[in-house]
């Protein structure tokens, strides 16, 4: 499983090695809801996405504080020095994305989840807390590894070489 936290929350899930579409509607991750609030662009209401994108985690300090962090990573330096509005949100975020990635562990046993976009960079801020986290929450289940994408943004135009290749 792929998860791409940035702006929004990209997914994709692979099935023996292969990309599961489902026609274009798997793999949307970030719009399965998590909670009854906020509201999403889509138009849904609670979706991962609304909550835990490093758009909506800077997105939500501001509208809590008024004011504009230069993006999540400066929330999650906030956070770390003792802002509670900082650490509420990144809290939060962190729990929603453990309640979606326990869900889809639940179900699909992914052996891996593999992070990327922006939010990746947090290192162990994301990973241990997720790691934590989700080892907590779930019990039986196999705990997938958590690691981090290592394609940084050319992961997105290789992959699009590799198809276009592939469809020559």
């Amino acid at each position: 499983m792929i998860l791409v936290i940035g702006t929004g929350i990209a997914g994709a899930l692979l099935v023996g090695g292969r990309p599961y579409t489902a026609g274009g509607y798997a793999g949307e991750i970030g719009h399965s809801p998590i909670a009854d609030g906020p509201v999403c662009p889509c138009g849904a209401r609670g979706c991962l996405e609304a909550v835990a994108s490093a758009g909506a985690i800077a997105r939500r300090y501001r509208e809590a504080t008024g004011t504009t962090p230069d993006g999540a990573k400066d929330v999650i330096a906030r956070a770390a020095a003792g802002d509670r509005v900082a650490a509420d949100i990144w809290d939060s975020a962190l729990d929603a994305l453990t309640l979606s990635l326990a869900q889809l562990t639940a179900v699909v046993a992914p052996e891996a989840v593999v992070i990327g976009g922006g939010l990746s960079r947090a290192g162990g801020a994301l990973f241990d807390e997720l790691r934590t986290r989700l080892a907590a929450r779930l019990s039986f289940h196999r705990l997938p590894a958590l690691v981090p994408a290592e394609l940084s943004g050319n992961a997105g135009l290789i992959g699009a070489a590799l198809r276009a290749r592939e469809l020559a």
